[in-house]
């Protein structure tokens, strides 16, 4: 269906923004989001090629059991604002099973439950073997020490810089570098794609307020470039 390939792409476009075999990239988190202050939110800027848009990552609810975030995108190949609610585990580094279904919602429509062939976003701490070093990092929302690492995956070589302070996870910056591809053209290649934090703050609400109903794909027609939801 080539209106879940596309969101996926616009919702799950961290922190590579590129996915290897159809699963979101892990996303970094260097932080206790047990000991987060409920209401933090960070902003970050994003390209990948000639494709721009911006994501803002709020906590917005938590209990004994889980931590609610919510991830917000505007830009990108859909429509209208996406906002993406995730009920994780109390620590989702060491359990990455959704406490319950994903749910998404495009601008002021319904929510709804997210399809089920979605992929959860997962989170991981970084590998100390991959630390670089201690850099300063400048970024829209200013300059931070952060500590530097490097992996490579199955679609090239990612950086992350972190900042313990940045909540509610800690990113400050991400970049991809894909792989070149041996015998392709270059419009063909995959291009560097990079995620840099824009803005922090406190204070935020849950966007999703209303009880979800089911996923129904005949409201998504029209949503990504004005294309029918599936054909």
């Amino acid at each position: 269906m080539r209106f879940l390939s596309s969101l996926m792409l616009a919702t799950l476009l961290v922190p590579s923004l590129a996915r290897a075999q159809g699963a979101p990239a892990a996303m970094p988190l260097v932080v206790d989001l047990k000991k987060v202050e409920l209401g933090s939110w960070a902003e970050y800027a994003m390209s990948m090629g000639s494709m721009s848009l911006t994501s803002r990552w709020a906590l917005v609810a938590r209990d004994a059991k889980s931590n609610t975030l919510e991830m917000s995108t505007r830009g990108g190949p859909v429509a209208k604002p996406v906002v993406l609610r995730m009920v994780l585990a109390a620590d989702p580094t060491s359990d990455s099973k959704p406490g319950k279904p994903m749910v998404i919602q495009f601008g002021d429509d319904a929510p709804m439950i997210a399809p089920a062939e979605t992929p959860a976003q997962k989170f991981q701490r970084p590998d100390p073997k991959s630390l670089i070093g201690k850099e300063d990092v400048k970024v829209p929302a200013g300059t931070f020490q952060t500590s530097h690492y490097r992996d490579k995956n199955a679609m090239g070589t990612v950086d992350v810089w972190v900042n313990e302070t940045v909540l509610p996870l800690g990113l400050v910056k991400v970049r991809t570098t894909p792989d070149v591809e041996k015998g392709a053209p270059s419009a063909m290649q995959i291009p560097a794609a990079t995620m840099e934090l824009s803005g922090v703050g406190k204070g935020a609400k849950a966007a999703i307020t209303k009880k979800p109903k089911p996923f129904d794909p005949a409201k998504m027609n029209g949503l990504v470039g004005g294309d029918p939801a599936s054909k």
